[in-house]
């Protein structure tokens, strides 16, 4: 079976009396695979790691993004591929369900005590490389993840876009970045919520692959601790810690916004 889908949808829904167009990126992956649009990136990146022949391949999961569920039942096509999956922990803290799919789906698990995030990767990826293997980067900062966002932001029709208003959740910025140099079409506005990570970070990394960021980006901090699950009223599934903080952006400062309104879901 397929886990992924070739395009996403484009939905309508109505917030406030307003048409929102949401992007259904995350119906790109498909079960066992975890609901992520991030898996665009993935997908190209473990085909080139196992071309190289590459034959174990680790990743830092964060407990909530689901990058480990994606690494295992992506890697999958290649049954000669070996994964880690690396995530934080403490004494009493209980496995969380992506580190048990993953694990269900055959990635060996290497729990680190919990730390700055930076000094964890580190360490994972030095376990990893120390038996041969290749760490993905962190938060799949990568041209490839880039590009693939960029690829099917292009097939967003024009009329969804121009002189309209984008709001999109910012983790590590790389959705952005594909977003912004896939856009075939000139918002008035592209507006991303940062779900925990610094504005400076989230610029850092999205002038990395956008050299002239547009005047008509906007980066918004992130107004709750990442690793704390919002609760909030959403007509499809929407990530608590990642997508459903920028929806409550864009529900509660809707009247702002011009149309047409369109909101990108990259996964739950």
């Amino acid at each position: 079976m397929a886990l992924l889908e070739e395009k996403t949808p484009v939905e309508v829904y109505t917030l406030s009396g307003r048409r929102v167009y949401v992007k259904r990126d995350d119906l790109f992956g498909k079960h066992p695979a975890p609901p992520l649009g991030k898996l665009r990136g993935l997908d190209i990146v473990l085909h080139e790691l196992h071309e190289r022949g590459v034959r174990l391949v680790g990743c830092w999961e964060t407990r909530v993004s689901k990058l480990g569920q994606g690494l295992a039942a992506l890697a999958a096509k290649y049954p000669d591929m070996r994964t880690i999956v690396s995530y934080p922990t403490r004494k009493g803290t209980p496995l969380p369900d992506s580190i048990r799919r993953a694990q269900e789906l055959g990635a060996e698990l290497l729990p680190l005590r919990g730390n700055h995030v930076s000094i964890c990767y580190s360490q994972a990826k030095n376990r990893v490389t120390a038996l041969g293997g290749e760490m993905l980067p962190f938060g799949m900062e990568c041209i490839q993840a880039v590009n693939a966002v960029a690829a099917e932001a292009r097939s967003i029709p024009i009329d969804v876009i121009d002189g309209g208003t984008i709001v999109i959740c910012c983790g590590s910025g790389v959705t952005l970045s594909g977003l912004l140099l896939g856009l075939q079409a000139k918002p008035r506005c592209v507006i991303g919520i940062s779900s925990g990570r610094s504005v400076r970070n989230i610029l850092k990394c999205v002038s990395t692959y956008v050299p002239n960021l547009p005047e008509y980006l906007e980066i918004h901090p992130a107004t709750m601790p990442y690793q704390l699950a919002l609760d909030y009223p959403c007509p499809f599934p929407s990530h608590p810690n990642y997508d459903l903080k920028a929806w409550k952006h864009l529900s509660e400062n809707i009247d702002s916004f011009s149309d047409p309104v369109l909101f990108w879901n990259i996964g739950v």
